[in-house]
């Protein structure tokens, strides 16, 4: 397997394309059996999640430390909704009402609080309202009242900037859990931020120096959870570069300790389980860690060989639990011969966040293989309602077979994009694209109309890169190459996601239909459109087809399932440009102009493009009096585009009025 070669090249960025969709199809497989896996240890009655199958507890107990790994990676995978979040309330109740202590440790330690306060935050954002019975009896002042409570306990549990289990001492493991919980909650003021990075940069070194130094008491667990505090402390752009330089180090003497079979030696103990003996750190866990740190993603990125092998490795370690379920155990208790639910979960969530990563280096080699610049504006909360700013676009109308006129704005904001809009935060999760929100689109119309520009809005709002792809890219190793190019290219989007694809001027293709092109021709309605429908279907990008020349497609685009939008993008309304342009507004007014009266006038500014329209502007506020004015715009109106012909003799107006029938919006 591909697998395999990265495992065997670890040292190595697998960056070959066959090699990373091989591992994302890995990844995917592994994923496909998470909710059965974990539905092995749900207990229905609380909602929470057991330890082990061998010591199933009584229904309605659950174990706190596991219920809360389970539950982090459900909601990281867009999975804890519907049926497995029908009980959350009652789950928050039992935290908020419970014990908090696991496995013997005093109530309110550090390492409970973290998990209990991931699980609480995990649970406010439930999609279940709560009952009504806790609305009134519990919700929500009791747990905002619990959560502080334990907020404050971990807080004053750091001890010069680190955290402890006494009588063992503060570890980064345990420093880390505990910064990471106060900053779901907002509560990681920069007070104890200054002491945790003081601490954590001591603890970075010393333990850095015992990785090289090889000595026996070093511990890369130790070493990375250093290197997780450190960054959860301290903003990359506030580090020295010695100090940058530092951390990227750290990073690659941490998967440089990684042993042949894709797994780390075992970290020293962290403290003791009263009843289950020492607690250690857990691999995937860490990797889990490691892997949602935005700041450390480029030094992930170049370690992602060592990353495969890891996830590589889960697949030798796994336990059968029946009817297709798989688990994990942590290896931690020798008392422990079976699978446990929240090494599982780790394992589960470890697959899940290295699929991000893998999208990212996916999104990557599709760009670099078309010679292209990978640019996404990431907006920090997607903005609903969606507004279509007229200082990029400037509006036109849609005009329907039966005269009736929409703004292009409108449907694009509300129509298209709003539903996307409303879906990126499932989506950010790894969930496909819900149905009921488009995902492809044809812009039509004359040439100067700005489609180019509404794809790069759509891409914008969603924060996504615009990936442009014209016929450039398909015959540039030749016209005997072509369905080759176009099979490599097509293989490579369906394996991507998050992406806005334009296919721009792909009419150029087949719209002159003599002999020479009549292959071409044909590529576009057998080729290229079942490409397009297979990737409507996966539903993990949006695609936009922009052409002058509609009729081209008319075969093929009637056909569901391929293309949710199709709408003409014309010269923008004559109400449009007059906002734009308000001193023309004004001049008309001052000369006794109405626009609505003198309609011959009117048509004559609509069918400008904005360019044409542009170069006008300056003579129409110059004109001295109404017929100068009107006589500038109808020797304007002669040469614009709508009253060019085709080589078919057609005019762009009568074109676009022919088409009007092929209209479609979501």
């Amino acid at each position: 397997m591909v697998v395999d070669l990265l495992v065997a090249n670890a040292d190595s960025e697998p960056d070959d394309f066959t090699e990373l969709n091989d591992l994302r199809l890995f990844l995917d497989r592994t994923l496909s059996y998470a909710t059965l896996s974990l539905s092995c240890y749900r207990d229905e009655v609380s909602g929470g999640f057991t330890h082990l199958l061998s010591k199933p507890k009584s229904q309605g107990e659950f174990s706190k430390a596991s219920t809360a790994t389970c539950l982090v990676f459900l909601d990281a995978a867009g999975l804890w909704t519907g049926d497995w979040a029908a009980n959350s309330e009652h789950l928050r109740d039992a935290i908020i009402g419970g014990r908090w202590g696991s496995s013997g440790l005093d109530e309110h330690n550090p390492f409970t609080i973290s998990f209990l306060l991931e699980a609480l935050h995990v649970l406010s954002n439930a999609e279940a309202p709560p009952t009504e019975a806790i609305v009134h009896r519990r919700e929500p002042m009791t747990q905002i009242e619990v959560a502080q409570d334990e907020i404050e306990r971990l807080r004053n549990a750091f001890s010069d900037g680190g955290v402890a289990i006494v009588p063992y001492p503060p570890t980064a493991f345990l420093t880390y859990k505990a910064v990471h919980a106060l900053k779901l909650w907002n509560a990681f003021d920069d007070q104890l931020a200054a002491g945790v990075r003081r601490w954590a940069w001591a603890a970075l070194n010393e333990e850095s120096v015992l990785v090289a130094s090889a000595s026996p008491n070093a511990d890369v667990f130790e070493l990375a959870y250093a290197a997780l505090t450190v960054s959860a402390a301290t903003q990359l752009q506030d580090m020295t570069p010695p100090q940058r330089d530092t951390l990227s180090y750290v990073i690659d003497q941490f998967f440089g300790a990684q042993l042949p079979e894709g797994v780390w030696p075992r970290s020293r103990p962290l403290f003791l389980y009263p009843r289950l003996g020492n607690a250690y750190c857990y691999s995937y866990e860490l990797l889990v860690h490691l892997l949602d740190d935005q700041q450390l993603r480029p030094m992930l990125l170049r370690n992602l060989g060592r990353l495969s092998a890891a996830a590589r490795a889960v697949e030798r370690g796994r336990f059968p639990l029946g009817d297709g379920a798989w688990g994990w155990s942590s290896g931690h208790l020798r008392q422990v011969s079976g699978a446990e639910s929240w090494s599982t979960a780790a394992v589960f969530q470890y697959c899940h966040a290295l699929s991000e990563l893998v999208g990212d280096a996916v999104r990557r080699s599709i760009f670099e293989y078309v010679e292209e610049s990978a640019v996404a504006v990431v907006p920090s909360r997607p903005i609903s309602p969606v507004v279509v700013d007229e200082n990029r676009f400037v509006d036109s109308n849609i005009e329907f077979e039966d005269g009736n006129k929409t703004s292009l704005s409108s449907v694009l904001a509300e129509r298209f994009l709003g539903p996307l809009v409303d879906a990126i935060p499932a989506i950010s999760k790894g969930q496909v694209i819900p149905s009921k929100a488009p995902t492809s689109a044809i812009l039509y119309g004359p040439p100067g109309t700005s489609k180019t520009q509404l794809a790069a809005i759509v891409a914008d709002v969603l924060g996504w890169p615009l990936l442009k792809l014209d016929p450039s890219h398909l015959t540039r190793l030749g016209l005997d190459r072509l369905h080759a190019e176009a099979y490599r290219l097509f293989t490579m989007l369906g394996a991507a996601e998050r992406i806005v694809v334009l296919f721009d001027e792909f009419d150029e293709l087949v719209r002159e239909r003599e002999a020479p092109n009549e292959a071409l021709s044909r590529f576009l309605t057998t080729a290229m459109l079942p490409k397009i429908t297979t990737l409507r279907e996966r539903r993990k990008l949006v695609f936009i087809l922009a052409t002058n020349h509609l009729e081209v497609f008319d075969s093929a685009i009637a056909r569901p399932g391929r293309f949710d939008m199709i709408v003409p993008v014309l010269p923008p309304s004559l109400e449009a440009k007059l906002r734009r342009w308000s001193g023309v507004r004004i001049r008309a007014a001052e000369l006794g102009i109405d626009f609505q009266s003198d309609t011959r006038l009117y048509e004559w500014l609509a069918d400008l493009t904005y360019a044409e329209f542009g170069g006008l502007v300056t003579q129409l506020e110059s004109a001295s009096t109404k017929e100068a004015f009107r006589d500038c715009a109808g020797r304007a109106w002669e040469k614009c585009t709508m009253e060019s012909k085709s080589s078919d003799g057609v005019t762009w107006r009568d074109r676009i009025k022919g088409e009007r029938r092929k209209i479609r919006i979501p």
